[in-house]
């Protein structure tokens, strides 16, 4: 398992949070263009987006995908005088798929699973190349209606889900952190 140098993580983090800077603003066509856009015709978002940082068009196709997933996870409507907000870096993507961007979240039942089940989360994490891609974009499609407004997704880490394809240790300690404080969370409320 290789993952990316560190300057290249930094460069492509950075490069995810400015892209969810510049998304705050743009009007509901522009993100509508943006969720809709394919990998062979760019939105002019897209552009807009990219001239801004050059690290985002070295990889245009997985760049295209990253921008169609946060512009998905993003509030939709007219943005309010603040702008939307995505990134908080405080909400891992692990932690994230696990409460179903519900910070409230507990599991239920005898079994739990977060809300993004395991096994999803393991097949996930075994995808490589372009099924990554897809892998993502649906984890994605199931995550945005869940996501409590103001709770946001570090994007940083969705952004090296899908360039840095070995590093998936991080997502998964997320996952389970969160699964396990949350059932531990349960299981004291059922004995009080």
């Amino acid at each position: 398992m290789t993952r990316l140098p560190d300057p290249d993580r930094r460069a492509i983090a950075a490069a995810a949070i400015s892209a969810t800077r510049a998304m705050r603003y743009l009007s509901t066509g522009a993100m509508a263009e943006l969720r809709r856009m394919d990998t062979a015709n760019p939105a002019a978002a897209y552009w807009k987006i990219a001239v801004q940082n050059p690290v985002i068009d070295r990889n245009r196709e997985s760049w295209v995908t990253i921008l169609r997933i946060m512009a998905l996870l993003m509030p939709k409507g007219e943005p309010p005088p603040e702008g939307r907000h995505l990134h908080n870096g405080k909400r891992p993507f692990g932690r994230v798929l696990c409460d179903g961007g519900d910070p409230a979240w507990l599991p239920q039942g005898d079994s739990p699973d977060g809300v993004f089940g395991e096994r999803r989360l393991m097949q996930l994490l075994a995808t490589r190349g372009p099924a990554r891609a897809v892998a993502l974009e649906r984890a994605a499609r199931m995550l945005a209606p869940r996501i409590q407004p103001g709770s946001g997704v570090d994007v940083a880490q969705i952004a090296l889900a899908l360039l840095d394809l070995d590093d998936t240790t991080t997502i998964a300690q997320a996952y389970f952190r969160r699964l396990d404080g949350a059932i531990r969370t349960s299981s004291e409320e059922k004995t009080e």
